[in-house]
């Protein structure tokens, strides 16, 4: 009888110490998604920021080239009005030769302005070619580094001034959707390789859920909790496993809130659910106009 008693009580004990242990996991796991979502907030500002540099820079170099066509104009009707001048006999010869030197100083001046608007311009283009031979140069890499794997749906694309990595939800995920799985680990592995070499690369990863939760996982709220476990997951591989320096890689939650089809057939909810992995390199600054 003491024995069950004893067993009972230890039994009691051990319930106890379980519950208070969850709220804490589970407190940090909020902790983990609302740095997550502070993070995403801080990397969308400067993603519309560089939308932004980008949409300012495009106007400048049009407005740039279109005041290189009005120069070239005004540099035409200059010289016809110095020959047009000299031509003139009926003026006295000390007004022409005034107006002939100010036509020439006018004409120094346009010339000066003209050369510097074309160096800008050269320059603008310079830095703007410089940029998208880092970008391309980035995703030839990333292609090369997962061609073993391009047959299973790997593919990485330049999108404006970042590397989308989009690896497949079969492979890198078990059954459940939750957890990596081992095929997942190594999928990882490449990138993981892939970031030791480029630490000055800024990483986001993104993953996306359909709209029904795995059933087995009764500790999820809702999918946003779902897509974040997921990111987390596969940060932690790259961190824990390959040794990703951790403050280079971002886990980010995005849901069921982007999905590429519908979610009504079993096939669109397997689409929905995909990683996405944004590689972001340091980029030169693009010059302006002084």
């Amino acid at each position: 009888m003491k024995k069950t008693t004893f067993a009972a009580l230890i039994g009691l004990a051990l319930l106890s110490i379980f519950s208070c242990v969850k709220p804490r996991v589970y407190r940090a796991e909020v902790n983990v998604r609302t740095a997550a979502e502070a993070r995403e907030k801080v990397l969308v500002q400067e993603l519309l920021d560089r939308k932004k540099e980008t949409a300012q820079l495009t106007k400048t170099t049009e407005n740039l080239a279109r005041d290189l066509g009005k120069q070239d104009t005004e540099i035409t009707n200059l010289k016809e009005q110095l020959a047009a001048t000299t031509r003139s006999m009926g003026e006295s010869a000390t007004k022409v030769t005034a107006e002939k030197i100010s036509l020439e100083k006018k004409l120094v001046a346009t010339n000066v302005t003209l050369d510097q608007r074309e160096a800008l311009i050269k320059k603008v283009k310079s830095v703007q070619d410089k940029r998208k031979s880092i970008l391309s140069a980035l995703e030839a890499d990333l292609i090369k580094a997962y061609f073993p794997y391009s047959s299973l749906g790997v593919t990485a694309v330049t999108e404006e001034e970042s590397i989308m990595l989009s690896l497949p939800d079969a492979a890198l995920f078990e059954p459940a959707g939750l957890n990596v799985s081992v095929k997942g680990k190594e999928l990882l592995k490449p990138l993981a390789e892939f970031l030791a070499a480029r630490p000055a690369l800024s990483v986001e990863v993104l993953a996306y859920t359909d709209n029904i939760l795995p059933p087995k996982e009764k500790t999820l709220k809702d999918t946003w909790d779902w897509s974040l476990a997921r990111a987390t997951n596969a940060v932690r591989i790259l961190i824990r496993d390959y040794n990703v320096n951790a403050n280079q890689i971002t886990p980010t939650g995005k849901g069921e809130f982007y999905p590429v089809t519908s979610n009504e057939t079993p096939e669109g909810r397997q689409k929905n659910r995909r990683t996405v992995v944004i590689l972001r390199p340091v980029l030169p600054a693009v010059p302006v106009a002084e």
